[in-house]
């Protein structure tokens, strides 16, 4: 892997931690219905996932 496409990965995890944190702060502020909170606690899943996903890839690449 390029040094270009691992400084592109890791700024995506970057972006998706920063997206995490978005929607927990979100969530603590507790304004939102029960249906919107589900749906950010589904968005907060896919981001973590996305996040190990991507993390796993950079660890494979790099050895």
């Amino acid at each position: 892997m390029e040094e270009h496409d691992l400084i592109l990965l890791e700024s995506a995890i970057t972006a998706i931690e920063e997206a995490s944190h978005a929607v927990a702060r979100e969530v603590e502020r507790d304004r939102l219905g029960e249906t919107a909170l589900s749906r950010l606690s589904t968005v907060e899943a896919e981001l973590r996932r996305s996040r190990l996903t991507l993390e796993k890839i950079i660890q494979e690449e790099t050895g």
